[in-house]
């Protein structure tokens, strides 16, 4: 009866707010529209990485106007909707699953909230996934006991998923790197390892475990022989952003054109074909582009436009084995500009030409957007961190150390010892733009060492990082300070040094050169 009163209560004061003409806000539908699959002719898969579950993840992308960022918006990775999103887009465009970097060591899951939220997609049964075992790490570590940690949790929360990605009905079993277990317990106690994880997954009742090897490096035709021997069924590549442009990796700027890194990874496609007897799973690039993590210290690819990209989609079906598989690398390599998802400025180009390519005589979908559907994504407010002004009057406001003790807290200031004679001490992540401020203060104190023979005077160095540029000289300024144990206010000239341009992303400081110095820092301020 209290339950029925309630209802008449509440259709009561509705029927009295509609009589004197107010109206009654009516809930939006927030289900994601649900998606309208495209079916596609062969297995397309892109890999999925999983580093944007937190705000400051995506500060490096909002800051850089020359990249690309999501239509979608900074999305809250973990939240179900934003899989809901991604396995709507997905679908509707020909792609068949997410190969999800899987990154775990000794046990203990890393970078899982995207899984998480994956599993809980209203649209998870339409779609599949599998894991790629990021096993970062030195060769000599990847033993059986490393083997044996991944099984215990990957077969427990993933493998046996009805959505779980198999090929000739066993799941896939994706291992970045797989040769290194290879390596390290020889090609007859890799078999013996790999064939007992397979006894776990037919134990756990699995038809068996389908052993692929996602290499970074061209093997050698005998290292791709023990593989075989030890059990491995396919091999493919995550990228080849360097490959032929006679850059080895990051650490200087470099540019190559997109053009020809598609013909590169046409040749070597045709290479592991050949070196493997066909048993390789072609991967396709949308781009290259690392500034928003290196800044000008990476290689970038120019010039990829989406026609460019159906071409690489193209040539990739004419190297498709048995397994009729395909990769893309990325879905959502945001920092590293391999993006295959719908961008703010490209919207759905790049995915359009995988439904173009595997997906024959197929229709475009309407290309809905929380935009458009009226269904908000969850997602942060991203307010872009700008602090010019450290007091440290209740905490070390998030600045951390190099080459020194962790920072302590001391009423009003922060306390550091040297423990090596380069110390560094580094601001938290703050955008500020360099021709707002002249000058930056900061009021310090140096204690040399107990014992120590007398040193008056040492050298300071104040450094910053900004959205275009990495740490360097060029990007400095050194001047003078006293190892008296006295407090001393410095103030130091920022406007006539030619790298203090554009937007800071952090600073650092580096406060002397003498190992043991105890180091006192009460205020940093930057001034106009």
């Amino acid at each position: 009866m209290a339950s029925t009163h309630a209802l008449l209560t509440l259709v009561g004061l509705l029927l009295g707010l509609a009589a004197i003409g107010l109206s009654v806000p009516v809930r939006a539908e927030t289900k994601v529209p649900p998606p309208q699959a495209r079916e596609a002719d062969m297995l397309v898969g892109a890999y999925y990485f999983p580093g944007w579950s937190t705000e400051d993840r995506w500060y490096c992308i909002k800051a850089n106007p020359g990249v690309q960022h999501p239509l979608l918006g900074y999305y809250r990775e973990g939240e179900p909707e934003v899989a809901d999103w991604h396995i709507k887009w997905a679908l509707e465009h020909g792609v068949s699953f997410f190969a999800f970097d899987y990154y775990i060591r000794d046990g203990a899951e890393a970078l899982e909230a995207a899984l998480d939220g994956f599993l809980k997609s209203d649209y998870v049964d339409r779609f599949r996934f599998c894991l790629n075992w990021c096993n970062h790490a030195a060769a000599e570590t990847q033993n059986r006991a490393e083997l044996e940690a991944f099984f215990d949790v990957a077969l427990e929360k993933y493998l046996r998923h009805p959505s779980y990605l198999r090929i000739q009905d066993k799941p896939v079993v994706w291992i970045l790197s797989g040769y290194s277990f290879v390596k390290t317990l020889g090609p007859e106690a890799a078999k013996q390892a790999f064939g007992d994880m397979e006894q776990r997954m037919v134990d756990a009742g699995l038809p068996g475990m389908y052993l692929v090897f996602c290499e970074g490096e061209i093997l050698s035709e005998q290292a791709v022989k023990d593989s075989f021997a030890a059990g491995v069924d396919a091999f493919c590549l995550y990228n080849y952003p360097y490959a032929g442009s006679g850059v080895n990796g990051p650490g200087k700027y470099a540019e190559a054109t997109y053009e020809h890194l598609i013909e590169q990874g046409r040749g070597l496609w045709q290479h592991w074909r050949n070196i493997t007897g066909g048993r390789f799973w072609p991967t396709v690039m949308p781009g290259w582009d690392r500034r928003p993590w290196l800044k000008d210290g990476d290689l970038i690819r120019t010039g990829s436009t989406p026609e460019l990209f159906k071409q690489s989609l193209t040539w990739a079906r004419d190297h498709v084995n048995g397994d009729r598989v395909v990769m893309i690398e990325a879905w959502n390599e945001w920092g590293e500009g391999s993006i295959l998802e719908p961008s703010e400025e490209y919207q759905f180009a790049y995915l359009d030409q995988v439904r173009q390519a595997f997906c024959p005589g197929s229709t475009p979908p309407k290309g809905v957007s929380p935009a458009t559907s009226g269904v908000t994504a969850p997602c942060f407010p991203m307010e872009l961190p700008a602090v010019s002004r450290w007091g440290f009057d209740h905490s070390v406001e998030g600045w951390y150390t190099m080459g020194a003790s962790a920072p302590e807290h001391r009423l009003g200031a922060i306390s550091a010892t040297a423990n090596s004679g380069d110390p560094q001490l580094y601001s938290p992540v703050t955008y500020l733009a360099c021709d707002r401020f002249a000058r930056l203060r900061l009021r310090m104190r140096l204690t040399p060492p107990v014992g120590a023979t007398s040193v008056a005077m040492s050298s300071a160095q104040l450094f910053w990082v900004t959205t275009e540029h990495q740490w360097g000289e060029a990007q400095s300024v050194t001047f003078p300070v006293k190892l008296d144990g006295r407090w001393q206010t410095y103030e130091i000239g920022l406007r006539a040094c030619p790298g203090w341009r554009g937007l800071t992303e952090r600073l650092r400081l580096d406060p002397c050169d003498v190992e043991g110095t105890r180091v006192d820092v009460d205020c940093v301020e930057l001034l106009p």
